[in-house]
């Protein structure tokens, strides 16, 4: 994900922290989720709730514009 997608998601989600940065930096800086987990001082189990919602909005903003994902 970019940071701009990410940014839009975040702003259409209200996303707060730690939340939004330990997601920014799972889906744009690609750390792991553990890291992202240890470096916000929050939960593996929230941290992975919040990126499968970043996941689905993200689909869900494809899907609507017929947009492929990039891989």
């Amino acid at each position: 994900m970019t940071p701009e997608q990410f940014d839009a998601i975040a702003r259409l989600t209200r996303a707060r922290e730690p939340a939004r940065m330990a997601a920014r930096r799972v889906l744009v800086d690609g750390i792991s989720q553990a890291e992202a987990a240890r470096e916000q001082s929050m939960s593996p189990s929230a941290l992975g709730n919040s990126v499968r919602r970043y996941r689905e909005f993200d689909a869900l903003i494809r899907d609507a514009y017929k947009i492929r994902n990039r891989t």
